[in-house]
């Protein structure tokens, strides 16, 4: 109570200075009318508004990005309803109503960036920590879709699909260069360069490279003299960096990106020899895209693209001999749509998609022994069919499916249909059903560890979802804009972490099936006098079908509360104040609840070029834990106290 009168009293002190501010910031706000236009490819793979749109859809801009002084996208993430987040001190992962497994990678969420999935072949993984390699000032806005959309998407697009758009050359129009310092020894610096010339060739190039020392780290659990009394000493130290760029002239586009980072790892993951300063993981990933887009008759589009990606992780963990595991990975597709408007109101989507995994490398060793080592290729022909129909002029209905051939698996099929029902010109109903799916991955099928007591799965089944949802979405006035949605979903042959008890080994197999129903409501509000403002509430029950039991970690309630508005003459402020409820750990304890606060406060631009920001995480300095896995001995992995962040941006 204490920490929220705090935040009350700060926010009841900003409140008069913002209503009264001066109109230069006006200019760079986004009224909500601009916001609710926006149009968005995610959901249906071409540009809609959001209340077209067949699916629970939330749209963050640059301009939020900014003001509340994002570091990355799982901070992003974090303040969207119905999405929570865990760090274990080497990975950031995401939780999707109430669903979140302990070091799963992320492989349930299919993450994009300008419509090219992220997510890699060996383990599914998707990044949304530095790991990601981008700087989140190169970021023009980013889509959140919930729900299934294996409809579209096939494999991994489960429980949400993210799609990061990245700024045009013609937004950036020049040099612009960022610098931070922080606390743990932060240093980060970044550029970005984007011109739109005469001859319609528009140029975009980011980079980004950071180095965090981190802070020694004390975990109770390796509290003894053999194991440095619990202090991880110089250990949480993380090393990135990014490229990403972008050609675009006329109908034709060619971006890529570069990402590589290098992580310690101070929690002895995996029963290492606590406080190795030797133990780190390293994670790189590069693709290049050429994509092809022509409207070539008024009822008519086609979109052509071709992509090459590839992969490589290695890890190092001591024991009695150093052990290490390395992944490599690389892929090429290629895929067809066509948009075609049958009638004025028939609109048919169609498309082929084919994916060659030709190398799927996975190997582990030491010294002594090669546990495994092996190479499994594969490749993916997919169809989809998604038909729009727009019954009367305020009543839609959507139809999709999609067929998914894999070399080594049977087929699958993933439908979706949505009805949306325009009550008035200020409220929508969306009705809508989805299934989609996950198959088996590299790593989940050919995993073991004699030293962390892991061995391999047997006769694995790809996980199955379907979800049904209701949404109501109303414009409440000219400022203000609200949602409220009810969903269940239904999880079956859930592939998780399990233990033999004939031999205590784990394992991964097909565990529970999972049921899950939610409520989650939200508002944004976006004045005239440039004070804007969201909260949101979610509610989130997920339980292991058989049993009844709660899913681990999986909090219940999630409320979240931000506002940024200017602040005297030469400042605006973004603050933010996120509350979760416990979470169930694997060990059958419970983290305590807790309550975050950050508070960002920005210059405008000065002399035309240049800005200053400062930023405090975790303002009333929370002690709060994020559940691990089973390869941690600590059910609970603390976090970060309250910590700052200075940067400057200039631009040329």
């Amino acid at each position: 109570m204490q920490i929220i009168a705090k935040f009350l009293l700060l926010t009841f002190l900003y409140f008069p200075i913002a209503i009264s501010q001066s109109e230069d910031f006006l200019a760079h706000a986004i009224s909500l009318d601009s916001l609710l236009n926006i149009k968005i490819s995610a959901a249906s793979k071409y540009l809609q508004k959001t209340r077209d749109i067949p699916a629970s859809v939330t749209v963050v801009t640059s301009e939020e990005i900014d003001k509340f002084g994002y570091q990355n996208l799982s901070e992003v993430l974090q303040s969207i309803k119905g999405f929570y987040v865990s760090y274990d001190r080497n990975y950031n992962y995401l939780g999707v109503r109430g669903f979140s497994r302990p070091t799963d990678y992320n492989n349930r969420i299919l993450l994009m960036l300008n419509g090219h999935s992220l997510n890699e072949n060996i383990y599914g993984s998707a990044y949304f920590g530095n790991d990601l390699g981008i700087n989140l000032k190169s970021i023009e806005r980013i889509e959140i879709v919930r729900g299934p959309s294996s409809a579209l998407y096939g494999s991994n697009a489960m429980l949400a699909v993210i799609n990061i758009i990245t700024k045009k050359g013609s937004a950036i129009d020049g040099l612009q260069v960022h610098a931070e310092v922080g606390s743990y020894r932060n240093l980060q610096a970044a550029a970005r360069y984007g011109k739109e010339f005469s001859n319609d060739l528009d140029v975009f190039v980011s980079g980004t490279l950071g180095d965090i020392k981190g802070e020694d780290q004390f975990y109770p659990e390796y509290d003894n003299p053999e194991s440095n009394n619990g202090i991880a000493h110089n250990l949480d130290w993380d090393k990135y960096i990014g490229f990403t760029s972008a050609l675009s002239y006329k109908n034709f586009s060619l971006f890529g990106k570069i990402a590589s980072r290098k992580k310690g790892i101070p929690t002895g993951a995996y029963d290492i020899v606590f406080n190795d300063p030797d133990a780190y993981t390293l994670d790189e990933y590069q693709f290049i895209e050429l994509k092809y887009e022509n409207d070539f008759a008024t009822d008519k589009s086609v979109l052509l693209r071709t992509y090459y990606d590839n992969y490589y992780y290695f890890g190092t963990y001591q024991y009695d001999v150093i052990a290490n595991d390395e992944s490599k990975g690389s892929w090429f597709g290629t895929e067809a749509q066509l948009r075609w408007d049958l009638t004025t109101s028939n609109r048919l989507i169609a498309g082929i998609e084919y994916k060659n995994n030709t190398r799927a490398v996975f190997k582990y060793w030491n010294s002594n022994t090669i546990f495994f080592d092996g190479n499994f290729p594969s490749s993916l022909t997919s169809f989809y069919l998604q038909n729009e129909y727009q019954a009367l002029d305020n009543l839609s209905f959507t139809l999709g499916l999609r067929l998914d051939k894999y070399s080594i698996f049977k087929m699958f099929t993933s439908p979706r249909g949505a009805i949306i029902y325009h009550a008035s010109t200020a409220a929508t109903f969306k009705f809508l059903y989805g299934e989609a799916f996950r198959i088996p991955n590299v790593y989940e099928v050919n995993y073991h560890d004699p030293y962390s007591q892991f061995k391999r799965s047997v006769n694995l089944k790809s996980e199955k979802i379907a979800t049904s949802e209701l949404i109501w979405e109303q414009r409440m006035s000219d400022e203000t804009f609200s949602t409220i949605s009810l969903y269940r979903y239904d999880m079956k042959n859930l592939i998780d972490t399990k233990i033999d008890t004939t031999d205590s080994f784990k394992y991964f197999g097909n565990a529970d099936n999972i049921r899950a129903i939610g409520l989650e409501f939200g508002i944004n509000t976006r004045t005239k006098q440039d004070l804007n403002y969201y909260f949101n509430y979610s509610l989130q029950s997920a339980k292991k079908l058989e049993t009844d039991e709660k899913l681990t970690n999986s909090p219940e309630h999630l409320i979240k509360f931000g506002i940024n508005f200017p602040l005297f003459e030469y400042f605006y402020a973004g603050t933010e104040v996120q509350w979760e409820t416990e979470r169930l750990t694997v060990y059958n304890t419970k983290t305590d609840p807790y309550l975050l606060s950050n508070l960002n406060i920005k210059t405008k631009p000065l002399f035309n070029s240049l800005t200053v920001s400062f930023l405090v995480r975790n303002l009333f300095d929370a002690d709060y834990k994020h559940p691990g896995g089973f390869e941690h001995r600590q059910a609970g992995i603390i976090q970060n106290g309250r910590n700052f962040i200075a940067s400057l941006d200039y631009k040329f």
